[in-house]
């Protein structure tokens, strides 16, 4: 029998190796948070609205640094999630995510840009 079916839904441990391809991933999902948070601020201040509702109303309640806040708490759930999940699943999450960051700071760009 497969041992990656052996593994329960959620495992609650006290640290968690990080393999190498995770290594590469969390690098990405944090340097594309940092440039999603330049670029989205970057926009705001030229005049763009931000698409997306949540982030918008973070920005509303918090100001600038709501979209800092917003992509914190995103970091920070993601790490939770990443932590409790079985690697095979938790490495999906966390591509998942980086993919989405990397795509949204394109948009960023492409929006800046003005094409």
């Amino acid at each position: 029998m497969d041992a990656e079916r052996d593994e329960p839904a959620f495992v609650w441990r006290v640290e968690r190796q990080l393999s190498d391809s995770e290594a590469v991933l969390w690098t990405v999902v944090v340097v594309a948070s940092v440039f999603d948070v330049l670029t989205t601020m970057r926009g705001i201040a030229l005049g763009f609205e931000e698409g997306n509702a949540v982030a918008r109303a973070f920005i509303d309640t918090y100001g600038d640094p709501g979209i800092g806040l917003l992509k914190f708490v995103a970091l920070v759930l993601l790490v939770l999630v990443w932590w409790v999940l079985p690697e095979r699943s938790a490495t999906l999450v966390l591509a998942g995510f980086a993919v989405i960051s990397l795509l949204t700071i394109a948009l960023n760009a492409i929006t800046l840009a003005g094409l």
